[in-house]
């Protein structure tokens, strides 16, 4: 009956016939932060702002392509191995050869686009996009900083729906030195506050690339283990929180098809440096006619000078006839290809969460599936490495990700770094723990002033019990019937006392059973003697 009749009349009432609901939020939903070629929508500055893009597209609409850098090239000593050298010069009538190796200044590099196009190409979807910076400031090449990172990673709180934080550009952060090249204290002091972010809000998780990886580079299998030791051990002393379950590291680097050969041109490389080494091949190769042919064609790749390419075609044209008559810049453009197209992994990881979230559920490890745009990982980890990433004394595990033959590249680790936690060792129960927590907290707002009474603790916990039983029928709880694998209450005498209620709590229990991954596989053989 409607509240108060006025006048004589029909009076049309509707009453509710289901009780409120919980609603699942978004789990695959990160926020990236880095450096971007610009950052505006419709004239107006983003910088400093999580911005959600749903595709590559509109990335590149809002924040442009990749970073154009300029590489240095340099001649060096004859090295021990002649494969760790960039591209090589053949005088074969004097029988030398000179060597030449690009300078990888991390000044001039920049993650965050490459790692987003990986991100997409590995099942991706929405994402925050958070530049903290352009490639240049005021004419001159940026330098990753640990302050502009760190603003971008309190810039992510406004993201209050995001449920991953990656900075691929942390790992460009500068080392501490020279000498310690797996130590950072800039990289860190970012890693922890992602970290720190992550426990204060309790909704995402921090996806973090392990430094130093770049280095592994050893000559031998010696060497190589004591670098790896140095780098992991580095990590484990660095990353300092309160709480690591809100964290999960991943090792090593990719291998990736950002870049291929055909992406590079001459313009990658410092114009001056690789005129001076074109020219030294051309005087080899060729006399006369032929050498001023090909040193006027050299000439163009100056941008100042008069008969220099304006416009892509022309730049491809010139490409084009550049690698047909000199060898070694193609040595160098493959050369880079393969260095630009390796990328940390926390973007394609991303990627991979979102993937089998849509597919089989957040309750799922996201681990054991294929990597797409992904060659091969840096690094070949052996069962007896990973035993120490996966399992550490100190509990902080490293996932690893590995490469199988007929399998490709997948990952093969499933744990946050809180890996000595019964409760809290596998990413997928934190995160589901996560989804749970924040779909329950959302339905809960409208009940914020409730009266405190039965009725309301009778709606409360019908609300939460219809969502976990959805959340069970999916496969998302173990027990073979519902209450085993949850329970729900809310009432004066079990899970609030008289004061509570005077005081304005209203406190319900939530008990889940989570599922846990069978991570080891016990295969027992016997054989069987035959019957006669």
């Amino acid at each position: 009956m409607p509240p108060t009749i006025r006048y004589p009349g029909v009076y049309v009432t509707e009453v509710d016939a289901f009780p409120p609901s919980v609603v699942g939020v978004e789990t695959a939903l990160p926020a990236f932060i880095g450096y971007t070629e610009r950052a505006d929508i419709g004239g107006k500055s983003m910088y400093g702002k999580p911005v959600k893009v749903a595709s590559l597209a509109e990335f590149l609409a809002v924040f442009g392509g990749p970073y154009q850098p300029s590489f240095k090239i340099s001649e060096v000593p004859a090295p021990a191995n002649a494969g760790s050298v960039d591209a090589t010069i053949i005088d074969r009538a004097a029988g030398t050869e000179r060597y030449y190796a690009i300078k990888h200044d991390n000044a001039a590099r920049f993650n965050l686009y490459r790692s987003i196009k990986l991100f997409y190409e590995n099942g991706g979807g929405t994402c925050y996009i958070v530049s903290v910076g352009t490639f240049t400031d005021n004419g001159a090449n940026t330098v990753v900083a640990k302050d502009d990172l760190l603003a971008g990673i309190d810039a992510c709180k406004e993201a209050e729906d995001a449920t991953m934080l990656a900075i691929p550009d942390a790992v460009l952060l500068p080392p501490n030195s020279d000498q310690k090249w797996a130590q950072s204290n800039d990289f860190y002091d970012v890693a922890n506050a992602m970290l720190a972010q992550c426990n204060t809000l309790k909704n995402r998780i921090a996806l973090i690339d392990v430094y130093g990886t770049g280095h592994l580079n050893g000559e031998t299998a010696l060497q190589f283990q004591k670098d790896l030791n140095t780098v992991v051990s580095a990590f484990r002393a660095g990353i300092e929180a309160d709480d690591l379950s809100y964290g999960a590291a991943y090792f090593p680097f990719l291998r990736t098809s950002a870049f291929s050969s055909i992406d590079i041109t001459y313009r990658f490389f410092d114009h001056t440096d690789l005129k001076e080494i074109l020219k030294t091949q051309c005087a080899l190769l060729y006399q006369d006619a032929h050498k001023d042919a090909v040193d006027a064609l050299i000439a163009k790749i100056d941008p100042d000078h008069h008969d220099a390419p304006a416009d892509d075609a022309a730049i491809a044209t010139l490409e084009s006839e550049l690698t047909s008559v000199l060898p070694v810049l193609k040595q160098l453009e493959d050369r880079l290809a393969r260095t630009l197209g390796t990328l940390p992994p926390s973007a394609a990881m991303a990627g991979v969460m979102a993937r089998v979230d849509n597919t089989k559920g957040v309750w799922n490890a996201p681990a054991n599936v294929s990597l797409n745009s992904v060659i091969a990982p840096t690094i070949d980890i052996t069962n007896d490495q990973q035993e120490d990433l996966n399992v550490p004394l100190d509990g902080k595990s490293i996932c690893a990700i590995r490469s199988f033959p007929g399998r490709g590249t997948v990952p093969w680790g499933a744990r946050t770094l809180d890996g000595n936690s019964n409760d809290w060792r596998y990413i997928q129960v934190r995160r589901t723990l996560i989804y749970i927590e924040q779909s329950i907290k959302n339905a809960m707002m409208p009940f914020v002033f409730a009266a405190n009474d039965g009725k309301t603790w009778a709606t409360v916990v019908s609300a939460i019990s219809n969502f976990l039983q959805q959340t069970w029928a999916q496969g998302g709880l173990m027990g073979n019937t519902p209450s085993q694998a949850f329970s729900v209450e809310c009432g004066l005498g079990s899970t609030m006392t008289a004061q509570d209620i005077l005081e304005g709590y209203m406190v319900v229990e939530v008990r889940v059973s989570m599922l846990h991954p069978a991570e080891f596989i016990a295969l027992n053989f016997k054989q069987k003697i035959a019957e006669g």
